[in-house]
């Protein structure tokens, strides 16, 4: 195998990731990637290997023993380390990750999901109720799409109140800085406290559900059983802390799907003149515009090649499920919008023993989030036809800065 100073340099990535500038043109740049093999990025630290092609993408989600989930803590790796030194189900494998899946599929389940709908449809009236009194000009993210994670999850699933909500919301609004660190930078002040005020949240939940069940999903966490085994105050912590924070994609994958849509009026007609084919265009919305183009780090445990890039043991592994949802091989014209596509094998909620466990109340939230406005607003449109996204967020995703709209 090769050394560190004999790799391809062809074969280099020059532009930060995490830059505006990438944000501004990810299409363009993700859409490379699915054409190409992995390639080095050597401006940051750890070095890391950026793959984007399907076959790649999930050989690497698959193949645990060459590309470990548990990625090194400590000096170099701060930048990697988002729940602040605790342990979620993305950064676990094998058996102890199993373990951990089974005791919160109930949570996750079917039966949960269809409870949560009614309260998911009352909320998201109410959030309507607001554009349409405050209207007609409106901003689809902040006024809807954000509000989601809010009052759509953070209420529904999890009865939080708004100081609860907030204080979870102010933390996972540091995390940009966290995505940021440079080796052997200290934890910034602001996020340390965020933090601690985030810890004192969940331990009150914690304690809240002990003392007395509720049916909601952090009652299920704290009832959950597997043949006797249950989560400890650790695991049970850990979870909380990081379901809390996956819940703020919903808004990302939300906004991309209505500016989608939005932006391309002859597919949004159909779906209006059709209902039914909501849930085909969520899926093709996911496929295009889905919650950024990173997703968990992995790590190389050994020497080995990857669609034929070279990568040492101990190398940054970044698959990109975006990049993947590009591949022409796949899904051929993918810069193509097609509502009626019906994409199948979407990498945008990962593939294999980490697909992700709430990928069911995603796409349901965000079917609904459209559902309704397209039934309240039926004329709704762009306040600017030719509107151009701006992007911003932790390194890796594409948070929408606005999306201004009109409901008639």
């Amino acid at each position: 195998m090769m050394t560190l100073a004999e790799i391809d340099r062809s074969n280099v990535w020059e532009i930060d990731v995490g830059s505006a500038e990438f944000k501004a043109n990810a299409l363009q740049y993700l859409s490379e990637w699915a054409n190409r093999p992995p390639m080095y990025v050597l401006n940051s630290a750890p070095i890391q290997v950026i793959v984007g092609r399907y076959a790649d993408v999930h050989e690497v989600f698959t193949d645990a023993k060459r590309f470990s989930s548990e990625v090194p803590r400590g000096r170099g790796y701060e930048q990697f380390d988002k729940f602040i030194g605790g342990e979620f189900l993305t950064q676990m494998d094998g058996e102890r990750h199993a373990r951990l899946r089974r005791l919160l599929m109930g949570a996750f389940s079917r039966k949960r999901l269809a409870e949560l709908e009614e309260r998911l449809y009352s909320i998201i009236e109410a959030f309507l109720n607001d554009i349409e009194r405050t209207g007609p000009e409106f901003d689809a993210m902040s006024q809807y799409a954000a509000r989601l994670v809010v009052g759509a999850l953070l209420t529904a699933m999890m009865n939080l109140d708004p100081g609860q909500q907030k204080i979870l919301l102010d933390f996972h609004e540091t995390l940009t800085l966290v995505t940021r660190m440079k080796p052997g930078q200290e934890l910034p002040h602001e996020v340390r406290v965020a933090y601690e005020r985030m810890c004192a949240v969940v331990h009150g939940l914690i304690a809240d559900r002990r003392s007395r069940i509720r049916s909601d999903f952090l009652g299920d966490l704290v009832a959950a059983r597997d043949q006797g085994d249950r989560l400890t105050d650790t695991e049970l912590f850990d979870m909380i802390f990081g379901i809390s924070g996956a819940l703020a994609t919903t808004p990302r994958s939300s906004a991309g799907a209505l500016y989608l849509l939005f932006s391309h009026r002859e597919q949004l007609e159909q779906l209006i003149k059709d209902p039914s084919l909501i849930a085909d265009a969520v899926e093709e919305c996911l496929r295009m515009a889905g919650n950024g183009y990173f997703t968990f780090p992995r790590v190389a445990t050994c020497d080995t090649v990857l669609g034929g890039t070279e990568i040492l043991k101990g190398m940054i592994v970044r698959p990109s499920p975006q990049a993947a949802n590009y591949d022409p091989t796949i899904f051929p014209n993918p810069l193509t919008l097609d509502i009626r596509r019906r994409p199948s094998r979407l990498m945008t909620f990962g593939a294999g023993p980490h697909h992700c466990i709430g990928s069911l109340l995603g796409r349901r939230t965000i079917q609904i989030a459209i559902e309704r406005l397209l039934a309240r607003f039926p004329n709704a449109r762009l306040a600017d036809p030719n509107f151009v996204p701006s992007y911003g967020g932790q390194a890796g995703e594409l948070r929408m800065m606005s999306l201004p709209m009109i409901t008639h």
